[in-house]
């Protein structure tokens, strides 16, 4: 199964779900990152994850860039054929989700992070924003909300589905993001080289060097305390944003005795050399700087909005201030520079919560389970490890199986001429085939999870008469598009005037397929036996199947079963294909 996550730039990757590619990795799946090339590439390939260039991907507001962008996206779903599309971010989020659906891939999952609106926005702002979010989530099959503020307002808006909206939360690594792993010469260290003197108290800030993080108002904030408490400030700058900090005012901040670190992967032990965390933004999903600080047992400032009011449970971890206050962010750090102790207390409380809450693990099952479900309601098989020894039970396929059928023949027999019909139409006939009189499909399972099938009629011109009386037009609909290819509707007509090609041979096994991991199980054995003793049960004393000449290993593996080389026939003009027959 192939799975690829689409951001605006590598660092979203690295930062925000690279653990979510690792465990579609761990799961099975041939996993890829979708981003503008960058620093983190490298790092992201070293962990076993392909990355895919998308040269014109930017985080600023540049509509030539985007439709680039797109464009490139288009190309990369087209030739690579994910099943599974997985977007973020506010830019990719909407044309990916959009794409990935028009481009057939079979299961588009979106996180939001954070909704690009905040209540304290314009109205028209916010509308947009919603407006947008509510077309682009129609083109998904999940949506995995961070914020539990921003799944009530989806909600109580009718912006998404809400059968197919779920609650994602967010997490971190607690077993990296915790205090007992650095001691006091460590602490000591760090605090020496950043020129900390004793006495002095520690402020930091994580984050990229834009506005939307409040680094003007806590600018302002730290001109009017007093030298004994040090802010630094750990994050890299990011150009492409409209609200980029002008460089006149980071170098006036540096003057002011500011510590700009830069980009920094090792945070967790920068953290264990802070007192205090500081978040004053504007909007926030659900900032995972301020649930690393609360991991590490540091008691945090950050500003009364959603995302940070999910961290900071105010007076117990933390302080919530005002956003765009500088005077409310100077009195809360003040007030906890002053108090170690109430220091002491919060930051207990924060490891606390974090321990409670916060478990980035969680936030993967909740992915993958999600990924989980779609596939099998979409008829993709999931990745599943099966026990060697177990054999395949065989059942009778339902109207559920049919999506995983035409999957699966869309897949394995990808050269035929009916899945070029699409799913849709092949989902049809399978369902057709599963409740006709003179149809068998039957399903293998391992351990529970479907992983071949096979289907067969008594009399297969039947079969197709029916099929074309009963859902002809709905079938036709479906595959429109691609019937209005002159040499595509000449083989469907082909198709519908098929018949016995060797006489006395109504009875056919239509198609078979099993996943590649089940291969050589004995799926295609017990499948093929099950079925052809089902149709000798309603009176085919023959049976029989045709195959393209030149695929040597599918007529191998019917003979092993007893069908024996009958002669031949050309279904599509141009097309020679070996017929086999068995016998009862």
């Amino acid at each position: 199964m192939k799975v690829a996550h689409l951001t605006t730039v590598d660092l979203s990757l690295k930062f925000l779900v690279f653990p979510q590619l690792l465990g579609a990795r761990e799961a099975g799946c041939d996993v890829c990152g979708i981003s503008a090339p960058g620093p983190w590439v490298a790092e992201i390939e070293s962990g076993g994850i392909r990355h895919i260039p998308l040269p014109s991907s930017t985080r600023g507001m540049d509509p030539m860039a985007d439709l680039r962008a797109a464009w490139e996206l288009w190309r990369i779903l087209r030739r690579e054929r994910f099943d599974i599309l997985h977007t973020h971010n506010p830019k990719p989020g909407l044309y990916g989700r959009v794409l990935g659906r028009l481009a057939g891939v079979p299961v588009v999952i979106n996180t939001v992070h954070g909704l690009y609106a905040a209540p304290h926005d314009p109205l028209p702002k916010r509308l947009l924003v919603y407006a947008l979010e509510a077309i682009a989530s129609r083109f998904s099959d999940a949506e995995l909300i961070q914020s539990p503020e921003d799944l009530a307002l989806l909600h109580r808006w009718h912006i998404t589905p809400r059968r197919r909206t779920r609650l994602l939360g967010n997490g971190v690594d607690l077993s990296r993001f915790d205090p007992a792993r650095f001691d006091e010469d460590h602490r000591r260290h760090l605090r020496a080289e950043w020129g900390v003197e004793d006495g002095q108290v520690v402020v930091g800030i994580v984050g990229r060097l834009v506005a939307e993080k409040g680094f003007p108002e806590l600018f302002e904030a730290m001109q009017t305390l007093g030298p004994d408490i040090v802010l630094v400030v750990v994050g890299p700058d990011d150009p492409d944003k409209d609200d980029a900090l002008p460089r006149d005012l980071i170098d006036e901040a540096r003057t002011n005795g500011v510590r700009f670190l830069g980009m920094r992967s090792d945070v967790d032990g920068l953290y264990a050399a802070m007192d205090l965390f500081v978040l004053p933004s504007h909007r926030e999903g659900y900032p995972r700087a301020a649930m690393e600080a609360a991991s590490m047992g540091l008691p945090i400032v950050a500003s009364d909005i959603r995302g940070c009011r999910e961290v900071v449970a105010d007076t117990v971890n933390g302080l919530l201030v005002p956003v765009l206050s500088p005077a409310a962010i100077a009195a809360a750090l003040d007030a906890l520079a002053a108090d170690p102790a109430r220091r002491a207390a919060m930051g207990a409380a924060g490891r606390k919560r974090a321990l409670a809450r916060f478990d980035e693990s969680r936030v993967v099952q909740i992915v993958l389970e999600t990924y989980r479900e779609v596939s099998r309601r979409k008829g993709l098989a999931w990745p599943t490890a099966h026990d060697p020894t177990t054999r395949p039970a065989i059942r009778h396929a339902t109207a559920d199986d049919a999506a995983f059928c035409a999957r699966l023949h869309a897949d394995a027999i990808s050269t035929g001429f009916l899945p070029r019909l699409g799913h849709r139409f092949l989902t049809r006939l399978y369902r057709s085939i599963i409740g006709s009189d003179e149809g068998v499909v039957l399903i293998a399972d391992l351990d529970g999870t479907p992983v071949g099938f096979v289907a067969g009629t008594t009399d297969t011109a039947e079969l197709y008469r029916r099929f074309v009386r009963r859902h002809g037009i709905t079938a036709g609909l479906s595959a429109l598009p691609r019937l209005v290819r002159p040499s595509t509707l000449r083989r469907a007509w082909e198709t519908l005037r098929y018949d016995d090609p060797v006489g006395d041979t109504p009875a056919e096994l239509v198609s078979m397929a099993v996943l590649p991991a089940a291969r050589r199980r004995g799926v295609a054995d017990a499948l093929g036996a099950r079925l052809l003793t089902e149709l000798a049960a309603k009176g085919a004393g023959r049976v029989r199947v045709v195959v393209g000449d030149a695929n040597t290993a599918a007529i191998s593996a019917y003979e092993h079963m007893g069908f024996v080389t009958a002669g031949s026939v050309e279904v599509h003009r141009g097309e020679r294909s070996v017929v086999l027959v068995w016998s009862a």
